[in-house]
Formats: C-alpha cells, sequence, structure tokens
C-alpha cells in the first residue's frame, strides 16, 4: 500500500508545479515581452518483479512485470513563439517581430530582453526604461573632414548615447540634381490659313513655321533676353517656302517688331549681289541670314551695303534659284503677296494677327505661350550661408542641327557673378566666357546633348564639350566659392507642362539636433533644424541557436546559461534576426483560454492523485483492523 500512498504524493506534487507554472503565466498575461512556459512529466523510478522471458521451445516468451513508484517532474520549457503587439504611440518603444532580444549591459554583463520599453537618461544615454540596464548597438561615427555620419557595425557594442547637443555641420553644396518635364509647346505655335485670289478664282493653303536663327539673337541682343526673336517660313501647299520675315514678341506674345525677307534670284553660282534683288536695305551693315526656297539656311553673317551694292558670296548659292535674305531689322514690307489679289498682312506691333489684307474678317491669330521657365534651389556655402539659385531655361527649338534645343543659365538672388565650367575645368571657348549652356533633346524626349554657350554680341556659338557646372564667388561671406555640379539626365521635353524642378542638392546649413525617431532595423535618425536627417546610431539585436534555453533571473532579462548558445549580435533584419516595430510594445505570449484549460486538468490531475491517497489510507484501515 505505500507505493500507491508514494505514487499519489509524487503525483500531487507534480500537478502543484504544474498550477505554479499555470499561475506564473496568468500573473505574467499583460507583461511586455513574457514568454510563457509549459510543464512536461516523466515516469519515476519502476520495481521490477519479474524480469522478460524470452520464447523457449514451445513456450512463448513473457513480459517484464513492473510497478510504477509515481511520475516526477521532466521539463519546464519556455514558449518562444511571437507575442502580440501593442501600439503606445512613444517612438522609443521597440518590438521585435521576429527572433531576437535586445542587448543590455551594466557595464559588466550582457543581459538579455525582449521588453523594448525604452527611454533616455539625463545623459542621453539609450536605456531599458524599468532597469536602467543601458542598450547595446552602435554609435555613428563622424568624420571630422566632411561630418558625415555612419555606422560601422564591424566595431564591438557599445552603449548608444544621443545629445541633445549633437550639431550637424554646415556642408558646401558640390552637386544638385533636377528632374522633371520641360514644356515642348512654347514660343509661337504653327498655323495654317487659307486666302483667296479673287480675280483668278484660287485659293492658297499656307502654313506659317517658326524657327531660330544665329540672326535672331543678333536682333533681341541678348539670348536670354525677355523679348525673343524668331524667323518664320511661310510654305505652301507643295512644301515650298513662299516668303520669310522675323518677328520679335514679348514675353505676353506681343509683336515689338516684324519685317520681311527680301526676295531675290540668284543670276551666278557661289554669290547674291545687289542686281538679284528688286529691292534693298539702304546703306549699312546687317547681320544677315540667307535661306533657299526648301527653308535651310544657307548663309549667316554681316553683310555690308555700300552704294547701294552688296555681294554675298556662298557656295551653295545656285544660279537660277530663288532666295530671301533678311537684312538685320530691316523689312521688304509688311504683306507678303501670293498671287492676284491674294495678300496676307503681316503684324508690326500689338496683336499678333495674321489677316487676308483685303478680307481683314480671315485671320488667324498666332498661339504664344513664354519659352522661359524658371525653377529655384537653395545652395549653401562650406559655412552654411544659402544661397537662392535659380536656373532660366529658354526654348530655342531648331537651331544648328539641334531639333529640341534649349538654353539656360543660373543667377542667384544675391547677385553674385556666375561662372560656367565645362567638363574640361575651362571657362571659356575659343576667345569668349562660356555666358550658359545648350541641352538637346531627342525625338523621344530624353537628353541627347548638354553644351556651353558664348555670345560675343553677334554670335551664338556652342561648344562641343559638355558643360553642367556653375561657380560663384562667396568670399563676401567668408567662404571662397561654391561649385556645384547639376545633373540634368533626368529631365524630359514632352508636350505637357513644366515641372523641371530640383529634387537633390547636397550643401546645408549648420542643424542641432530637434528630435530622433528608429527604424525597422533599428538605425535610429536624427532630424535637425536645418530641415536635414542623419544616422545617430544603431540598436543591435541577438539570437541563439536554443533561446528556450537561457535562464530567465527575473527583471524579464536572461542571461546566457550552458545549453542556450552564444549571442549572435548584429543589425536587425540581418542573420535570422526579427525586424522592429517603432512604437509598439511585444506583449505576453499567453494564452489565458489555454492556461485555464491547463488550470483545469491540474486540478482535476490532483484531486485524483489526493483521490488514491485517501483509498489507500482506508484500505491500510481495513488491514489494520484485521487485528480486531
Amino acid at each position: 500500500m505505500m507505493r500507491s500512498m508514494f505514487s499519489g504524493v509524487a503525483g500531487m506534487k507534480n500537478f502543484q508545479y504544474s498550477i505554479d507554472v499555470v499561475g506564473n503565466n496568468i500573473a505574467n498575461v499583460n507583461t511586455v515581452g513574457f514568454k510563457g512556459s509549459r510543464v512536461t512529466f516523466q515516469t519515476a523510478l519502476l520495481q521490477t518483479m519479474k524480469a522478460a522471458r524470452s520464447p523457449q521451445n514451445n513456450v512463448g516468451g513473457t513480459n517484464p512485470i513492473q510497478i510504477g513508484l509515481g511520475s516526477q517532474l521532466a521539463t519546464v520549457d519556455k514558449i518562444m513563439t511571437q507575442g502580440s503587439f501593442e501600439n503606445t504611440g512613444n517612438g522609443t518603444d521597440l518590438a521585435i517581430e521576429g527572433d531576437g532580444f535586445f542587448v543590455l549591459s551594466n557595464g559588466s554583463q550582457y543581459y538579455y530582453t525582449r521588453a523594448g520599453a525604452l527611454s533616455v537618461d539625463s545623459s542621453g544615454t539609450l536605456i531599458q526604461s524599468s532597469t536602467g540596464l543601458k542598450v547595446q548597438g552602435w554609435s555613428a561615427t563622424q568624420d571630422p573632414t566632411t561630418g558625415t555620419r555612419y555606422v560601422d557595425t564591424n566595431r564591438p557594442i557599445g552603449n548608444i548615447t544621443i545629445s541633445a547637443g549633437m550639431t550637424m555641420p554646415a556642408n558646401a553644396t558640390t552637386s544638385a540634381t533636377i528632374a522633371g518635364n520641360l514644356n515642348s509647346r512654347v514660343g509661337p505655335i504653327p498655323f495654317s490659313m487659307t486666302v483667296t485670289d479673287t480675280t483668278n478664282n484660287v485659293d492658297y493653303n499656307v502654313r506659317f513655321v517658326f524657327s531660330r536663327t544665329s540672326a535672331d539673337f543678333v536682333r533681341q541682343t541678348d539670348p536670354f533676353s525677355k523679348s525673343q526673336s524668331y524667323t518664320w517660313d511661310l510654305y505652301d501647299e507643295t512644301g515650298r517656302v513662299r516668303a520669310v520675315g522675323f518677328m520679335v514678341l514679348n514675353e505676353f506674345g506681343r509683336v515689338e517688331s516684324s519685317g520681311t525677307a527680301y526676295r531675290g534670284t540668284a543670276s551666278a553660282n557661289n554669290q547674291l549681289t545687289q542686281a538679284d534683288f528688286a529691292t534693298i536695305p539702304n546703306d549699312g551693315t546687317y547681320y544677315t541670314v540667307v535661306k533657299n526656297d526648301n527653308g535651310n539656311v544657307i548663309f549667316e553673317g554681316n553683310v555690308t551695303i555700300a552704294g547701294g551694292a552688296f555681294t554675298i558670296n556662298d557656295p551653295d548659292i545656285i544660279s537660277g534659284n530663288r532666295y530671301f535674305a533678311i537684312f538685320g531689322n530691316s523689312s521688304a514690307g509688311d504683306e507678303v503677296v501670293l498671287g492676284g489679289d491674294a495678300a496676307i498682312s503681316i503684324p508690326t506691333a500689338g496683336e499678333a494677327r495674321f489677316y487676308e489684307s483685303d478680307n481683314p474678317s480671315n485671320f488667324s491669330s498666332l498661339q504664344y505661350e513664354s519659352p522661359k521657365y524658371v525653377t529655384a534651389v537653395q545652395m549653401y556655402d562650406s559655412l552654411g550661408n544659402p544661397y537662392s539659385v535659380y536656373l532660366e531655361f529658354t526654348r530655342i527649338g531648331q537651331f544648328q542641327g539641334m531639333q529640341n534645343a534649349w538654353l539656360w543659365r543660373a543667377y542667384t538672388a544675391s547677385g553674385e557673378p556666375i561662372t560656367y565650367v565645362d567638363a574640361n575645368g575651362q571657362t571659356i571657348y575659343g576667345t569668349n566666357n562660356y555666358v550658359g549652356g545648350i541641352i538637346n533633346f531627342n525625338e523621344s524626349g530624353r537628353i541627347s546633348g548638354m553644351y556651353g554657350i558664348t555670345w560675343d554680341g553677334t554670335t551664338l556659338n556652342v561648344s562641343n564639350t559638355e558643360l553642367r557646372t556653375i561657380r560663384f564667388d562667396a568670399a563676401h561671406m567668408g567662404d571662397s566659392r561654391v561649385q556645384p555640379t547639376i545633373d540634368f539626365t533626368a529631365m524630359t521635353q514632352f508636350s505637357g507642362s513644366n515641372s523641371a524642378t530640383f529634387t537633390y542638392q547636397n550643401g546645408n546649413a549648420l542643424g542641432t539636433l530637434q528630435s530622433f525617431a528608429i527604424n525597422e532595423n533599428g538605425e535610429i535618425i536624427g532630424t535637425f533644424t536645418n530641415g536635414l536627417t542623419d544616422i545617430l546610431g544603431q540598436i543591435a539585436l541577438a539570437v541563439f541557436n536554443n533561446p528556450s534555453g537561457l535562464t530567465e533571473i527575473g527583471n524579464s532579462l536572461y542571461v546566457v546559461s550552458a545549453n542556450s548558445g552564444l549571442a549572435q549580435i548584429g543589425t536587425a533584419g540581418s542573420g535570422g534576426r526579427g525586424t522592429l516595430i517603432p512604437g509598439a510594445l511585444e506583449m505576453s505570449n499567453v494564452d489565458l483560454a489555454e492556461e485555464f484549460t491547463k488550470m483545469i486538468i491540474a486540478q482535476r490531475g490532483f484531486q485524483a492523485n489526493a483521490r488514491v491517497i485517501t483509498t489507500a489510507d482506508t484500505i491500510l484501515g481495513e488491514l489494520v483492523a484485521l487485528r480486531r
């Protein structure tokens, strides 16, 4: 009988352990980062009454006869499954999604925890709020030359300090990026109109097309002038040029001046003279452009008329062919006669309206949108002084073999002179300083070339070297100069609104730490008063081959045991480590429904073992009573 009593006592003790574990689980149902435990049992010693016997001859074998002596505690295992998350809104609260533990230190030993309620103490050190133990990781190292911060995760882990007085040093702008669209549909838009020769009852369907020549830049005296000059060609239905002229438009599309070309037929190869024209301008020197009736420019340059005579020499001039010559701002008239009484009046001032000369109700108004677009960015010198830098773009379209060309120049709000530097480090092309750049877009709307331009007052020259660097003097603010290189490659030119804007520049003013936040990789990102962010440090996570083997020491802390394996320390999201959820805490993984079920099982097991003892006691009482 004593065996059954001892077995009952062993069972009662084991179910007491089970109740103890269940009670601890339930007590910690709201403990941050808590991992519940479970109990398993195993048999205790068994008394062998008869050993097993193997089969012999015609007699089968027999099994051993054993009587168990009760049960004993086998294991109390930690269940390291993921707990649910609670949003707290506190930026220093962190939950680990996946495997891993925060590493804490008291200066002499590492501790590990899933409880991520962190804060910063008076010295700026990141700590666990409940214990004051210091969170381990890597503090950012600052380059003393550039001020750039970086985290070297190959170094040993240590305390992370976030000082309220941390600064971001000023940096000069050395590069910038501009992206977005330049509208291809700006400037004067080609248009068609029909005029009638009532004498001969003939309709003329014609089309005005606008382009740029070097003479246009001479006419407007400055490539970047608000008023822009255009050369127009009047094409008939066969695609031949019937007339040529120029028109200067202000930024609102109103005509400031205009003129028509002088028309003549070459009487000899390789030259035009006054004899080839019905009329010519007065004596003087004119910057002249000559076109053939295909609309091609065959000559540009200064022509001097003296004594009513001139000669233009060019190998492309062919005897018998018709040519159109625009002499500077001189005009052959303000009307183009197509035949009979069919004529078009060319506007000379005010609204750009082209109308049939003898029928003013038949007209076409020129659609015009300013070809200029300006965008701006704040750049900095090495001391952090800001400069508002503007980039002005002007569409010139077809020019010197380019189909979709845009001029650009830079200027500052405070008026510092701009120097342009090409890819070879030169600031001049030929004998003249660069005054800006030119960008050409291909038929797909992408950049196909970027060059420098010079202007000597009469000729706009395009270099054969890439140019996208500007420089301006900042010595008056205590620094020598600012020299950023601008990346234009993300720009496009499509028919659509202008949207080109600076998306990046690498300079900044002095900044003081304003706030910080922690991302999913454990990186501590500081926000500074200059509007920029920088990395301040990174929190380390540890994983173990057998996390259930860690020894729990209270305060939701674990230490390494002989069976946990060594801590494998690294960054969140790497090497099997989980990621962090900022502004949240991991709750206990205890399931109350499961714990209540275990409680009932333990209670009934305890009761049953108690009944074994009372039953054995009753039997023993009967045995004692035999003597009576």
